[in-house]
């Protein structure tokens, strides 16, 4: 059996199928086979309810998680788990998730760790004004300005093309509220439906239907104000499709997952 130098706890025994696994992993946002599991209702559905409690993971991460190990409720690598005290069992099998700076990183479920118990991980909690603040302030240099209440003048509309620029509007009373529409509205933007910008990384992928445009961008509000704590009529439109349709209709998974990390950076 193979001993791992980094980590002798654990010693994984040999897979045959882990280059093919490593494979699909790297093609997660090429292959449409893949984006075709969550193509039903109950799937979806099961999905963006565990990107939203994974809120220690990146949207993206969360759902690359969700597809080796579904039953998960608290990774971590091999090293976080020993300093709290817990051992990798030695027949654990590891996820593996994208890592900044490098190529993958190795994570273990708590179910397959050994020792005390865990911290219980921190309730949905945002400083929603301060979202509120650092969202405005960085997509002005995007060529969006946000307006309402809170930031000044209100134009008609929600967001809406002006004279090179990008307007959004918000209307609602309260900062949960306001923040709510602003990252669906962002949503709607960093996702294309709208057309491209000058000086910014976006395509020009107008939806195919009204009703696939909203799902979308809603499903990006779901996550982000979910991981939040934020509740979101757009999360609600989103609820109430999967409930009452079999399929999900025309999106790009891949976009949702990294919109939503996006606006999530974006907040901070």
């Amino acid at each position: 059996m193979h001993q791992d130098p980094l980590f002798p706890e654990w010693n994984p025994a040999p897979r045959e199928d882990e280059a093919e696994r490593l494979a699909e992993l790297r093609a997660f946002d090429q292959l449409g086979r893949l984006a075709e599991r969550y193509r039903s209702s109950p799937a979806f559905g099961a999905l963006l309810d565990f990107v939203i409690r994974m809120r220690d993971l990146s949207p993206y991460n969360a759902a690359l998680l969700h597809l080796q190990k579904p039953g998960a409720t608290q990774v971590r690598t091999a090293a976080e788990w020993r300093t709290l005290g817990r051992r990798v069992r030695a027949d654990a099998q590891p996820a593996l998730l994208l890592h900044p700076g490098g190529p993958l990183r190795f994570v273990f479920d708590v179910a397959e760790t050994e020792g005390p118990p865990p911290p219980e991980p921190p309730p949905a909690a945002a400083d929603v004004r301060a979202a509120l603040e650092a969202l405005t302030l960085r997509v002005r240099a995007l060529g969006v300005e946000v307006t309402g209440p809170l930031f000044g003048p209100e134009p008609p509309g929600r967001l809406r093309r002006g004279e090179g620029r990008f307007v959004i509007q918000l209307e609602e009373a309260d900062d949960a509220a306001r923040y709510a529409t602003l990252v669906y509205e962002l949503a709607r933007f960093f996702l294309g439906h709208l057309g491209g910008c000058e000086g910014c990384d976006l395509e020009d992928r107008p939806p195919p239907d009204a009703i696939s445009g909203r799902f979308e961008a809603g499903s990006v509000a779901a996550i982000v104000c979910g991981r939040a704590g934020v509740p979101t009529e757009a999360g609600a439109f989103v609820r109430g499709y999967l409930s009452s349709f079999a399929e999900v209709p025309e999106l790009s998974l891949d976009r949702v997952l990294r919109v939503a990390g996006r606006l999530e950076r974006l907040g901070r």
